[in-house]
């Protein structure tokens, strides 16, 4: 702070929470089975955990407990933690009982008790030269876990970790997790990261406004990602970006009433590995049977471990493989059948679940080839029986505040992608969740922490209306990385 020209001290932000709106809500059937044993069919995006849950609940070893995860409905994190609880009653109920029971919960019972996303009130002070430089950043942030733990303690690191996407010099801060009489917050697509990416771009507004500067001057805020400064100038020459807005500083702006923005914002992720398991069977008739750990919803998780199998099995080279993709079937997840699945998030689960496709591929190929080699010989041949840059132009009427989206372009590094046509649909779908977050939505309590919104009638969510007239995605192929899966950094 010693070496700023200017000095902006005690500015506030406050950030509301935000409902995950997946089309199926937190859903759970246990069924009792033989020798004390019970198979609970959840939509979970952590099996696992359900069935360490379930277990500690009834008294019973986990191996007697078996829970089955087909697909999930919409997740966005809610279905990470928050459907642990509703597996547990449903088995405690049926185990007692000795009969089936399903639980199925209504909009409003969803709504009132899954949590959603965390709010918070940051306090930040930054020092800066007259020329934007940023000296030095220093943030204060409260976050509302609610009630319970849940994956609170790490929403800090994500925080910082998108916050760090600038050089701001000396930077420090202090975040504390607070306890409150909310329903308790739990992980929703990028738990922490939108956050402090919108701490990032307000503190750069601030600044900038202050000096009478562009924001995107790029003298105010450094990026720092080894990637992000090409993606800069590529969504800037994509976009027609200078152009758009210099058309829109020269024109009459307040015509109706209506003025114009337009901004661009680079967001990061950090991307968190972990071990995922898998198996790939092929049956007598030249079949294959693949389970992984991952759970498919609606991510396209299936499609690119189907399509891993059949790429990698391709390599034994038999005749008639040309309509492979339909000799393969991925089943559901079962925690009995393949254990340490752990939990399907953080951007990651598709790339690790293709991984370890992959090495059971490797494993088959190398078996087969031998086999294949022993009957070419008596027969002749053999038959086979994940960065993000955004730029967006915003018309805002000034009498009304009604805001309408012109156009939206997005470019997303990830690396070389599995599946460009998945991977599309997940941009352009987090793009739209953000919307509703930052304009839309109001995932509000009242003074006695009870969740106020109990629908659609008094919570806001995207339309037809609310997205780009002009939504333009581009997926950059950044080139070959060592350590990914087929160079991709994947969903």
């Amino acid at each position: 702070m010693a070496e700023a020209d200017h000095k902006i001290l005690s500015a506030e932000i406050k950030l509301g929470s935000q409902y995950y709106f997946y089309m199926e809500t937190q859903t759970a059937l246990a069924v009792p089975d033989e020798d004390n044993c019970i198979v609970v069919y959840s939509s979970i995006q952590a099996p696992e955990y359900a069935e360490s849950t379930i277990s500690r609940c009834l008294g019973i070893p986990e191996h007697n407990v078996c829970v089955i995860t087909r697909r999930v409905g919409g997740g966005f994190g809610g279905k990470a933690m928050k459907a642990i609880p509703v597996a547990t009653a449903c088995a405690l109920a049926a185990y007692n009982l000795r009969r089936p029971v399903r639980m199925y919960m209504n909009r409003k019972t969803d709504m009132k008790t899954t949590g959603g996303r965390h709010p918070m009130e940051v306090t930040y002070s930054v020092g800066f030269k007259e020329d934007g430089k940023i000296t030095a950043l220093h943030l204060d942030i409260l976050i509302n876990a609610g009630i319970g733990t849940d994956i609170s303690p790490i929403i800090p690191l994500f925080m910082v970790g998108s916050i760090k996407k600038y050089d701001w010099g000396a930077f420090s801060f202090d975040i504390k997790v607070c306890r409150t009489n909310h329903s308790s917050k739990s992980a929703m697509r990028g738990p922490g990261e939108v956050q402090g990416t919108f701490i990032s771009e307000a503190v750069i507004e601030h600044v900038a406004s202050v000096l009478s500067m562009d924001v995107d001057s790029g003298a105010a805020g450094e990026l720092k990602e080894y990637t992000l400064p090409s993606i800069w100038n590529k969504l800037a020459a994509s976009s027609g970006f200078k152009e758009r807005t210099d058309m829109i500083n020269s024109s009459i702006c307040a015509i109706n009433g209506e003025n114009g923005v337009f901004f661009r914002v680079p967001i990061v992720h950090e991307v968190l590995l972990r071990s995922n398991p898998g198996k790939v069977s092929i049956l007598g008739d030249g079949s294959v049977a693949v389970e992984v750990g991952g759970i498919e919803l609606g991510q396209g998780l299936w499609t690119k471990v189907k399509q891993m199998t059949a790429f990698s099995l391709s390599a034994i080279k038999c005749d008639g493989m040309g309509d492979f993709l339909d000799k393969i079937r991925i089943i559901q997840a079962d925690t009995l059948s393949l254990i340490q699945g752990g939990l399907t998030a953080g951007s990651t689960t598709s790339e690790c679940s293709c991984e370890a496709v992959r090495i059971c591929c490797n494993i088959l190929v190398e078996r087969l080839t031998r086999i294949k080699e022993n009957l070419q010989e008596q027969m002749g041949s053999v038959e086979w029986g994940i960065l993000i840059l955004e730029v967006s132009q915003v018309e805002v009427n000034l009498l009304t505040g009604q805001t309408t989206i012109l156009q939206s372009d997005i470019i997303y590094d990830c690396g070389q992608s599995l599946n460009p046509a998945v991977d599309l649909g997940q941009i352009e779908g987090a793009f739209v969740q953000g919307i509703g977050f930052f304009m839309l939505e109001e995932y509000l309590s009242n003074s006695d922490g009870l969740v106020i919104p109990e629908g659609t009638w008094t919570y806001k969510i995207p339309t037809i209306e609310t997205i780009p007239r002009q939504f333009n995605v581009e997926i950059m192929n950044s080139g070959h990385h060592k350590k990914r899966l087929l160079s991709s950094k994947d969903w």
